[in-house]
């Protein structure tokens, strides 16, 4: 799986937002604004959506 993460784009980008979403919505949380669940429903999302893409890969 890790050689076939590093040659997709694509997957890389998903998981880059995927953390990025997670940081997002740590910091809405913290801030009471609840528009952190869709951050993190969004994160959830991507993140498997891009497994699944290195899967399909191998």
């Amino acid at each position: 799986m890790n050689n076939k993460l590093f040659d997709d784009k694509k997957v890389l980008l998903g998981f880059a937002l995927s953390f990025l979403l997670s940081i997002t919505a740590i910091i809405l949380a913290a801030n009471d604004i609840g528009y952190w669940i869709v951050c993190v429903l969004l994160a959830f999302i991507l993140l498997f959506a891009s497994t699944t893409r290195v899967q399909k890969r191998q």
